[in-house]
């Protein structure tokens, strides 16, 4: 099996060290989807650590756009420049080379040893495909990647992963092989090209195609439309970045000196980028790659829902709050039609100021929502995410999580659906699934929650609750749960109505203010209580919506009154201490409420 040498040529533990190419050559005829063919094709590929004798480790690595397969290593002490993912790969790192086989090819219609427009014609005529290269699909992509993975004799794939079109590229991949990839990781990408990009794209193409060097595609080595191609670049790249993260770039000192080639730092630095790209891409493939990503299209006319129904893997979508070439309002319909056909399918959203090209860069928070999707099964791995936290007390507040957990956990049924609002760090919903086997989904906004309920296995969608709640079907859920969140609520009337639109029953547990001690301490020292379950002061930017139970009946029956179905069923106090119960005037005595509202008919 070919693989990395392993050799620790930096002297670094988490280096993959010295690596080598590999050729997977097919010589049968491949069937493109428009009905052309290829006689045969080749794939350039490498490979990074073991193969398992279970043959199911291997973690594909699609690449984007003018990316390829040199992801991780270094060829040789000459060549020392490191793969484009070197700080992802690696013994120790996300993609862990110690715990898998990585492999990542170029894909086909590429320039870098695959086959494509510059590559001999199979005819033996000794020329270059060029303009006659047949138009290609992401499909046809994974396709032809499938072929080398059936070569490589692997059964399985642990992970397919993939940035923009390696995002879509990995789309693809669970959707035309469903679960032949466990996992599946798609970072700033679409299920769709929007119009602007398709313009943005064919303005580039016009500019190659438009060159003098162009010569109708069949150009040579001395006449290629390099400035062309060249343009074609600078337009695209710009749409890799964000105007935050120019301005942060080339705003500080955005004039050169005079004597400089350009008035501004951006355009040198654009003119940089355009000369550095002719010397390693060929204008054909750009073409063609581009075309082939401006057709991709898993909406159709039957929708994105339709498209992915039949997949089986669990997935990971990644977006960046900056990104405005594949939008997170994009990323997350990958995640909304997932999860509308009943997929296991999470959502995080990092907001990184560097646009588009945010998953090229060393970032923290990425490479651990990376590393812990990956890792999960690795308990060395989950050693810091308080597994035992729903079950360790370790403060007040705590001691009431415990008490409205058991509550909830009591009225949850064995494979509930059960949607968990402003979850946290997933522990509830780790526990159900664990006891009950629900089908668990969280929503919160806080990446680090978010990141730890990855770790968990459990679901997690990274958005506001109104705006996640407005995503879903009515009756979607048989609970919509709201453990001690509501009081932070902005609008929580409005929030609780849609709960009750897309779920059959409500379970919302919060700290009752009108309990005694409250009253008692405004009437005697004529403040409000500041504690550990009341933490913020009322100059603090925190929201606190602190309401009694009276207060929240009063609003139960003015839902009744307004036409809505729904009564309140089953409900908890509990005194100060949140572990004795009480039943007599809970609105003075109690200091935790629990309730349950039902839908008429949903018993």
């Amino acid at each position: 099996m070919p693989h990395s040498d392993q050799t620790d040529f930096s002297n670094q533990s988490n280096e993959v060290g010295l690596v080598h190419e590999e050729s997977f050559v097919c010589e049968d005829r491949f069937e493109l989807s428009n009905g052309q063919f290829l006689e045969g094709y080749e794939l350039r590929y490498e490979c990074y650590g073991e193969l398992n004798s279970a043959k199911d480790n291997a973690v594909y690595i699609c690449h984007a756009l003018t990316g390829d397969h040199h992801v991780a290593g270094i060829y040789s002490e000459e060549d020392d420049k490191p793969g484009w993912w070197n700080h992802v790969v690696g013994p120790g790192k996300p993609v862990d080379t110690n715990r898998f086989f990585v492999v990542s090819s170029n894909c086909l219609g590429g320039c870098r040893g695959s086959t494509g427009p510059s590559s001999m014609r199979a005819d033996g005529s000794g020329e270059a495909y060029g303009s006659s290269f047949p138009d290609l699909s992401i499909r046809d992509m994974i396709h032809a990647q499938r072929a080398l993975i059936d070569h490589l004799g692997i059964r399985a794939l642990h992970a397919v992963v993939g940035g923009s079109m390696g995002g879509m590229q990995a789309l693809q991949w669970i959707v035309e092989y469903p679960g032949f990839a466990k996992n599946a990781i798609i970072i700033a990408a679409t299920a769709q090209h929007s119009v602007q990009t398709i313009a943005f794209n064919e303005a580039g193409r016009r500019s190659i195609r438009g060159d003098n060097g162009w010569q109708g595609g069949d150009y040579h080595e001395h006449t290629s439309p390099d400035q062309g191609l060249s343009v074609a670049r600078m337009m695209a790249h710009i749409t890799y970045l964000s105007d935050i993260g120019m301005e942060e770039k080339f705003g500080g000192d955005r004039r050169l000196n005079p004597s400089e080639d350009f008035e501004f730092s951006v355009q040198g630095y654009l003119d940089y980028q355009g000369k550095k790209f002719i010397e390693r891409f060929d204008a054909n493939s750009y073409l063609k790659l581009t075309e082939a990503l401006d057709r991709f299209d898993l909406v159709g006319d039957q929708g994105l829902a339709k498209a992915v129904s039949e997949v089986k893997t669990r997935t990971l979508v990644i977006a960046f709050s900056s990104d405005w070439l594949y939008t997170p309002r994009q990323n997350k319909q990958i995640v909304d039609a997932l999860l509308q056909a009943g997929k296991d399918a999470s959502y995080l959203e990092i907001d990184h100021s560097h646009g588009h090209d945010s998953f090229l860069i060393d970032s923290g928070p990425f490479l651990r929502a990376l590393d812990v999707f990956l890792q999960t099964e690795d308990s060395s791995k989950t050693e810091n995410l308080e597994a035992d936290g729903f079950r360790k007390l370790k403060n007040r507040y705590e001691v009431k999580k415990e008490a409205d957990f058991r509550a909830i956990d009591d009225w949850v049924t064995p494979h509930d659906k059960v949607l968990d609002l402003g979850c946290g760090r997933g522990l509830l919903l780790e526990h159900l699934r664990e006891t009950k086997e629900v089908r668990g989904l969280g929503v919160d906004w806080e990446l680090n929650n978010s990141t730890f309920c990855v770790a968990r296995k459990v679901p997690i969608y990274q958005e506001e609750i109104l705006s996640a709640l407005t995503k879903f079907n009515e009756n979607s859920f048989d609970w919509v749960i709201f453990s001690r969140m509501v009081e932070s609520l902005p609008e929580p009337g409005r929030i609780l109505k849609q709960a009750l639109r897309v779920g059959r029953k409500v379970a919302v547990s919060f700290v009752n203010h009108g309990y005694w001690r409250n009253r008692w301490n405004f009437l005697l020292h004529g403040k409000r209580v500041c504690n550990d379950v009341y933490p913020h002061q009322w100059e603090s930017s925190h929201l606190s919506n602190h309401f009694s139970i009276r207060e929240f009946e009063d609003f139960c029956f003015r839902l009744q009154a307004e036409g809505m179905k729904v009564r309140l069923g089953r409900r908890m106090f509990y005194r100060g201490d949140w572990v004795k119960s009480c039943s007599a005037f809970p609105n003075f005595r109690a200091g935790l409420a629990i309730y349950e509202i039902v839908k008429e008919g949903m018993d």
